[in-house]
C-alpha cells in the first residue's frame, strides 16, 4: 500500500493514453521527416540515424543535441509532434476521468514528450484539471527519464522528495531510476511482472487503486489518527 499522502506522477504515452496504437508510428515518421530535411539526409538515412540516436543517448533528442546544436530544439519537438495528426488517434481506457477521481491522491504528468503535446493529450480526454501539475520535457531543461536530473527538477518544482512520490510508469528503465531515488514504483504494463525495483503492478487504471488504504466512511482514504 501507498499512503495518501504521496504524490502520484503518471507517466503518459501507454500509460495515460494508448501512444502504441498509431501515436508513436506517426512521431517516428515526423521526426525522420525533419531530420531528412533539415541534415539533408535521404529517408532511410535519417530513419536510422533516428534509431541510432535512440539507442545510443535514450532520445533522438538527446542525439540532435550532442551533435547537431546548430538544430533549434522546439522546431524539432513541434514538427515531430503534428497535434493535427495526432488527435484522430488518441485512445484511452473508457471512464478514464471517472477512475482518475476516485483515486484520492496528489496526481501530476511527468512525460518526455514536450509540454504541449502532454497538455493536448490531457485537454482532448478531458481529464487536464485530474492533475495539480503537467511536466513535458521543456519543463525540466530538457532532460528526460530516465536521467536522475529530470525526477529531481520535478520534484523540485513540485516542492516534495522523491520519497513522497510514486511513479507509474510502462518503462521498467524510468522506474529503476525512480526506486534508486526513494520513489514507490508502479509498473504499468500488461507484461508488467516483479523486479527488486517494482512495488507493485497494474495493466489498467483501475488497478491502481488496490495500492492505496480502504477509503474510510466519509470517502477520504484517510487514515485514523
Amino acid at each position: 500500500m501507498f499512503p495518501t499522502q504521496t504524490m502520484w506522477l503518471f507517466d503518459l504515452d501507454n500509460t495515460l493514453h494508448r501512444a502504441d496504437a498509431g501515436i508513436f508510428q506517426l512521431i517516428n515518421r515526423a521526426m525522420t521527416a525533419f531530420l531528412a530535411e533539415r541534415l539533408h539526409l535521404n529517408e532511410q538515412a535519417a530513419s536510422d540515424l533516428r534509431q541510432q540516436y535512440w539507442h545510443q543517448y535514450g532520445a533522438t533528442l538527446a542525439g540532435l543535441q550532442q551533435h547537431h546544436p546548430e538544430i533549434d530544439v522546439m522546431d524539432f519537438l513541434r514538427a515531430s509532434h503534428p497535434l493535427p495528426e495526432i488527435e484522430p488517434l488518441i485512445q484511452a481506457e473508457d471512464d478514464i476521468r471517472t477512475t482518475l477521481a476516485r483515486l484520492p491522491v496528489a496526481k501530476a504528468v511527468f512525460s518526455t514528450g514536450p509540454s504541449f503535446y502532454v497538455r493536448h493529450i490531457l485537454h482532448h480526454l478531458g481529464i487536464q484539471d485530474c492533475f495539480q501539475a503537467t511536466f513535458g520535457i521543456d519543463d525540466v531543461g530538457l532532460a528526460s527519464k530516465p536521467e536522475p536530473l529530470a525526477y529531481q527538477r520535478v520534484c523540485t518544482q513540485l516542492g516534495c522528495t522523491p520519497a513522497q512520490c510514486v511513479l507509474i510508469d510502462d518503462s521498467a528503465a524510468n522506474l529503476q531510476t525512480a526506486k534508486a531515488l526513494g520513489m514507490g514504483t508502479i509498473w504499468f504494463d500488461r507484461h508488467a511482472h516483479e523486479l527488486p525495483f517494482v512495488d507493485a503492478c497494474a495493466s489498467s487504471l483501475s488497478q491502481l487503486a488496490q495500492w492505496l488504504p480502504p477509503a474510510n466512511p466519509d470517502g477520504t482514504g484517510k487514515q485514523p489518527d
